[in-house]
This record gives structure tokens, sequence and C-alpha cells, in this order.
């Protein structure tokens, strides 16, 4: 049922939040059985597990109709897209399990996440990377569904918290989150950019990738990333957008540093894909100017 235009955002909210407490007990239990990985296509980098669909159709259930997902969003076309992304009732913008191919692999670069979004731009998010916690010091091992540690990452109203997760549920209660202070010199770099750009280490900045989107946004939005990058596609940069912009990170498009269009669905083309776009998110745009000078465009190799 679609929500009207009244619902408060912090309905909404709670709505994402119970999403996530749900979807990241039940992805790691699926885990935890074992999972058989394929391939969308040709393209050997887009994975799919029966997790996903999973997770897809737990979105649907709370969320559909106003739902923009990855499994089902190629369906819905661009304009289409755009078109629910411009109402001024609530829409929500999901990936079931961002990072497919580390969740598979028993590493912890991945997890649950999923925007709303009103009047076109992105406005709350709720991420949840129920093994994020992994213990890095001893030998790499596995940890039972129902003790393994993680992070819930989330934003609304223009604040950004986190809490502590233990077998994909809250055990603490949720946490101001403020941009880190310190300084690591890294960038976030995931294999798509990679694809197409290269970095000029000379220039002091130093790329760091532990999976997808959602990895990304947690390095970042817990200090251990200066600034990040997005090529990705709709359902990638959607749900954590809110969270990078109450952290008070912005986007600056490569190379003129122009700002991004005032609708949402502006930033990808056809196929809700802005790879042939390069967008920084960084803190002002003095950063972001020195970071667009050690980027370079490369050609593909087929």
């Amino acid at each position: 049922m679609t929500l009207p235009p009244a619902t408060p955002e912090s309905d909404v909210f709670a709505q994402m939040l119970a999403f996530a407490e749900e979807a990241a007990p039940l992805a790691l239990a699926m885990r935890a059985t074992g999972l058989a990985m394929s391939n969308k296509g040709p393209d050997l980098g887009q994975a799919l597990t029966e997790a996903d669909l999973a997770v897809s159709r737990l979105l649907h259930a709370r969320f559909g109709p106003d739902l923009i997902e990855e499994e089902t969003a190629e369906d819905l076309g661009h304009a289409a897209a755009r078109a629910m992304l411009a109402r001024d009732t609530w829409t929500f913008v999901g990936d079931p399990i961002d990072g497919t191919r580390p969740f598979a692999g028993g590493l912890s670069g991945w997890g649950v996440m999923v925007a709303a979004c009103r009047a076109g731009w992105p406005r709350a998010c709720v991420m949840s990377l129920p093994a994020w916690n992994e213990d890095r010091s001893e030998p790499a091992r596995s940890v039972a569904a129902e003790a393994t540690e993680g992070i819930l990452l989330a934003a609304s109203a223009g604040r950004a918290f986190w809490a502590p997760t233990r077998g994909g549920r809250m055990v603490a209660a949720l946490r101001p989150l403020e941009q880190a202070e310190r300084r690591t010199g890294h960038v976030g770099w995931l294999s798509v950019t990679a694809q197409r750009y290269i970095l000029d280490y000379g220039r002091g900045w130093f790329p760091w990738s532990e999976g997808g989107a959602i990895s990304d946004a947690a390095l970042l939005a817990t200090g251990r990333l200066d600034a990040t990058l997005s090529n990705n596609r709709l359902w990638d940069l959607g749900p954590i957008l809110p969270l990078f912009e109450a952290l008070g990170f912005r986007l600056f498009h490569w190379p003129d540093l122009g700002d991004p269009p005032a609708a949402f669905a502006d930033l990808f083309d056809a196929d809700l894909s802005a790879h042939d776009d390069l967008w920084l998110i960084c803190r002002d745009r003095n950063q972001a100017a020195d970071l667009a000078r050690a980027i370079r465009r490369v050609e593909r190799l087929d």
C-alpha cells in the first residue's frame, strides 16, 4: 500500500529498521546452511544467490509497490523509476544483498540496505552489515549465524546513527554518529571504478575496498576512508547517500567538480547505471579538487 505524503519520516524510518532486523538474520541463516552462487548473464561480476532472492521478496512484502530494488529494477525502466522518485510520496530503493560475492565467500563486506526517497531525492536510509566485525586477531574461521557480530548504520532527518548487532539484530539503541576527524589518505575504490580509472598514488591518495557499495559506505562512515567514489547503479548509491549527507559529505562530478542534478534519477542513464560518470564523495570542494587531480580515465580492456 502506498504511504501517504503525510506519513512522518520517523514512521518510515521505523519500518526500514524493522526490515533490516528481519532481513539481516535471514541472510546470515541462509549463508550458514550453504549457498549456490550463479551469475546474471555473461557478466561474471554480477553474482546471485537464493538469499538475494529471499531478501528481495521481503523488500517487496514490506515496501511494494513503492519499491525500486536491484533484482526487479531493470524490468521497471528509467522513466518509471524517475516518475516514482519524483512523487511527493515515499518511494523506497533497496539492495537485497550488496556484496553478494563476499557474502557467499564468507567475508565481511556485505549487507542489506534500503532508503526512503521523496520529492526526487533519498531522505533516510538503513543499512545492516551483520558480519562486519570480523575478528582479525586470528586466522579466518566460521562463526555461527546467531553469534556473528556486525554494525547497523542509518540516517534520518539529517542525522546519522549506528548500533552494534549480533546475529543481525541490534544489541543496543541507535547512537549518534559524527564525521571522523582523523585522516587516513585512503579513498574507496570499488571494482567498477577500477575498470575505468586509475589513481595516481604520487598525489597522496591510496585505494581501499572490501566488497561492495555498502562496505565502502561503512569504511567512510566509520573513519577508515577520507572520501569515496560512485559510478555504480541507482540501488547502490540511493541507500547510502542519506548517510553520507548526514555526515557532511557532498557529491562532486569528476573532473569538473559540478554539482549533482536536482533529481536523483538524473544521476543515472537508461539502464539506471552511472558507469559513464564518476562522482566524488568528499567533505568539501577543496578535498574534491585534490582527489580529482589524482584520477585518470583509462580505456577498458575487452
